[in-house]
């Protein structure tokens, strides 16, 4: 009875080892000599991804990848040799043929005939670690600052081979000496238990340069002693050099601009220079001309009437003064005395605006107004109100002067782009288009000698081209022209 009993117990217990092996996560099983699966668990079915019925004739070994499979053998004899290294890692070929990473435990039965074999899959972890190893650059260091381990894509980064970096120093890809503070003040760090982040310039196995944001932590055993440090880092190279090419091309956008800005300058003041000679040439002719004739006198002996004379030598110093005058106002507005200074567009438009309507006439004419919040911005402040007030005259004196009822003129301005425009608008039926184009020369006049010598719009060029850096253009509409100012804000 007692016999029985332990048999029934031993069966019992048995099936409940079954039941527990049946339904391990691991794969449990036992192969033969050759790796001919004697025996497996219901897990090997889910990781081999083959039937029940098929492992049952499927050697073990025959869905090991071959790189592996020297390995494994060599596993197999040394277990049979009572040397007790029994944990290995392996790739399996599924029968989907997909990889599988398995953690392999092999152990020899007491017969020595078989094996019990575990198998854990950790294609997961693997996989994880082979993102981490091929696409982060990192690298552990011990306390004496030995490189133990570098990842791949540290390798790729860095230009060296595995072997060429482990038990180098870490300093091995300092650009520069004086670099050997920065990996000094990362190992101070470490030292106090701290992290270190920032950004390196490295060197690669071919001397050239790169940059990296790095995070460098501490590692610990697990008596909580500091063994080295884990460096953490992120290629962005192409981040440095493109802030380099960028501030290249702003620096080579500037001296550009600078350039053109001189040319703009220089074409100016040559156009302004030819015209002027043109506008001297008479009255000086005039004045060598009188001198002469003077000269002429007294060496004849004709020059007695002292009241001409007199007359003559004034005339010439009239004629003289007038040129003189027009140096002086071409000096004025090539060269601007006063300093930019930051102003609010609204106070010039409404200053300009006060100052034109001081005129009796324009209280015949319709005045409108719209102005946009626009940000304080640096300018020349007298002289932008000057040319708005000079463009407004000319305004109303086109609307008098072409005798328009229910004259109207509205100045607007507006800000888009980082530009501000002033729009000054009349309806005093346009400006000729035979003309239109030449508004802007220097002696050209619509207006009788009396009321300019034709510097006024020309002046006005001048001030908003070379000194605003802004531009200035006109067009008719249907009802008459529209003056508009363009200038930067910055």
């Amino acid at each position: 009875m007692s016999e029985e009993y332990d048999i029934t117990k031993l069966k019992r217990s048995n099936n409940e080892l079954k039941e527990i092996i049946n339904n391990s996560w691991d794969g449990i099983g036992i192969i033969d000599l050759k790796g001919k699966f004697i025996y497996f668990n219901n897990a090997f079915i889910p990781i081999l991804g083959f039937s029940k019925e098929e492992l049952i004739n499927k050697s073990f070994i025959s869905v090991i990848q071959d790189d592996y499979l020297k390995s494994f053998v060599e596993l197999m004899k040394k277990n049979l040799e009572n040397k007790y290294d029994s944990d290995m890692n392996i790739v399996c070929i599924r029968k989907d043929k997909q990889k599988v990473y398995l953690k392999i435990t092999l152990s020899t039965m007491l017969n020595k005939k078989f094996f019990v074999i575990n198998a854990k899959d950790i294609t997961k972890e693997i996989s994880d670690d082979e993102i981490l190893n091929n696409y982060v650059a990192s690298t552990h260091v011990n306390m004496q600052g030995l490189i133990t381990k570098a990842s791949l894509a540290f390798c790729l980064l860095s230009g060296y081979e595995q072997n060429e970096l482990i038990n180098k120093p870490h300093s091995i890809i300092k650009a520069k000496e004086e670099d050997e503070k920065i990996f000094n003040s990362i190992f101070e760090s470490i030292k106090n238990k701290k992290e270190w982040k920032g950004r390196i310039e490295g060197k690669r196995k071919n001397n050239s340069p790169f940059w990296v944001d790095i995070k460098v932590k501490p590692t610990f055993n697990k008596y909580g002693d500091i063994t080295g440090y884990t460096s953490l880092m992120f290629d962005i190279t192409n981040e440095i050099n493109l802030d380099v090419e960028t501030k290249s091309l702003q620096k080579e956008v500037v001296q550009k601009d600078s350039i053109l800005l001189q040319q703009s300058k220089l074409a100016i003041m040559t156009e302004t220079l030819q015209m002027l000679s043109h506008e001297w040439r008479q009255p000086l002719n005039i004045i060598s001309i009188r001198a002469q004739k003077l000269e002429l006198d007294f060496s004849l002996g004709l020059a007695n009437d002292s009241q001409k004379i007199i007359q003559t030598l004034e005339d010439i110093k009239n004629d003289a003064q007038k040129l003189s005058n027009t140096i002086e106002e071409f000096q004025s507005f090539v060269q601007l005395k006063s300093e930019k200074i930051k102003v609010i567009a609204k106070d010039i438009v409404l200053k300009a605006i006060e100052i034109f309507k001081k005129d009796p006439q324009t209280q015949e004419i319709d005045f409108i107004k719209d102005i946009m919040e626009i940000p304080e911005f640096r300018t020349y402040k007298n002289e932008l109100t000057t040319i708005l007030v000079n463009i407004l005259i000319n305004a109303k004196e086109a609307i008098l002067k072409n005798k328009i009822k229910n004259g109207v003129i509205k100045l607007k301005c507006y800000y888009v782009d980082k530009t501000i425009y002033f729009e000054i608008s009349d309806n005093a039926g346009g400006i000729k288009e035979e003309i239109i184009d030449k508004i802007f020369e220097p002696y050209f006049s619509t207006k009788e000698s009396k009321h300019g010598v034709g510097l006024g719009l020309y002046t006005c060029k001048i001030i908003v081209e070379m000194h605003l850096k802004g531009e200035i253009s006109v067009k008719n509409h249907n009802s008459g022209a529209t003056f508009k100012i363009a200038l930067p804000i910055n």
